[in-house]
């Protein structure tokens, strides 16, 4: 799929974007077109890591210079950023975040610089969340490493990465490492051997579907037909069966960057449109979605090993 913003935003706007509701009224009105402060980075470290950390300041810093966040107007800019341990993987996750307040100028809660004419916003607002070796938004777990798994429908591409929807939330754009895969589908005969085993009803049935021969080395999907077993794939919206590669992480670089997820994290008062970005330009989430989109991920990309 082309990665145009227009297409970004049908899919966010449309088919896959979940508003939940803030302190905002339903008819709230648009943030006043006010210049906005930008904080500095707040980091929280639990796991010291100073190359990584380094790094995704660098990439906060980076969002923050996006044409959309360089001078903000409507918005104040409010990055985090955590580094935690993760034992079961033994690797360091991080939690890089830009979080964009609106500004509403008769607010109480509104602050305004004195020296700078600059405002902060005020309420929950939009944010680009960027996570680094966690497993969690994929839902996978690594604590059971033969669990066979739904693989998430690629529902387009940004810059030439892969977009993946999983559960309602906003799509996940994906980022790994160019020598190893996370995930491994299952072929049908794979699929079908480990059922056997596992004995019972769907044991014997497919025992049957095994027995019936045909192209077993084909990947396994979620079965559609009576009496199936396993799937075969056909039509686009198969859905594929996978196993994640307990051998992804290098446990000798613990503090690496090795693994990327990024998403526009949605609290917004309404459920946006395409004509809504367009009539909304001040809206957080607007501005959160275009410098998402400025924002060049393939520098990112470089820094995982």
């Amino acid at each position: 799929m082309r990665s145009t913003r227009a297409a970004f935003f049908r899919r966010v706007a449309w088919t896959t974007l979940v508003c939940v509701a803030t302190s905002l009224p339903a008819a709230a009105r648009d943030p006043d077109d006010l210049p906005g402060i930008t904080y500095p980075t707040a980091p929280v470290v639990r796991k010291k890591a100073p190359e990584m950390q380094r790094k995704l300041q660098g990439v906060l810093e980076g969002l923050q210079h996006t044409p959309q966040l360089a001078d903000p107007r409507g918005v104040s800019v409010h990055s985090g950023l955590s580094l935690v341990p993760e034992p079961d993987l033994r690797v360091t996750k991080a939690e890089a975040t830009v979080l964009l307040k609106p500004i509403f100028k008769d607010s109480k809660e509104t602050h305004v610089d004195k020296k700078t004419g600059r405002y902060q916003g005020v309420g929950e607002g939009n944010t680009i969340e960027i996570k680094v070796n966690d497993l969690e938004r994929l839902r996978i777990d690594p604590s059971n490493p033969d669990a066979i798994l739904y693989e998430p429908p690629q529902v387009g591409s940004l810059q030439g990465f892969p977009l993946y929807q999983v559960g309602s939330a906003t799509p996940i754009l994906l980022l790994t490492a160019k020598d190893r895969q996370l995930w491994r589908r299952l072929t049908a005969k794979e699929y079908l051997e480990r059922v056997i085993r596992e004995g019972g009803p769907d044991g014997e049935a497919a025992k049957r579907q095994l027995a019936q021969g045909g192209n077993l080395d084909r990947p396994a999907c979620v079965p559609v037909k009576r009496g199936e077993s396993v799937g075969s794939c056909d039509g686009t919206n198969a859905t594929y069966l996978v196993t994640w590669n307990p051998g992804y992480f290098n446990a000798k670089k613990p503090d690496a960057i090795q693994l990327v997820t990024i998403r526009i994290g949605a609290a917004s008062h309404t459920k946006p449109t395409e004509n809504y970005f367009k009539q909304h330009p001040l809206d957080p989430l607007t501005q959160a979605v275009k410098a998402y989109e400025q924002y060049d991920w393939s520098q990112l990309a470089k820094l995982i090993e």
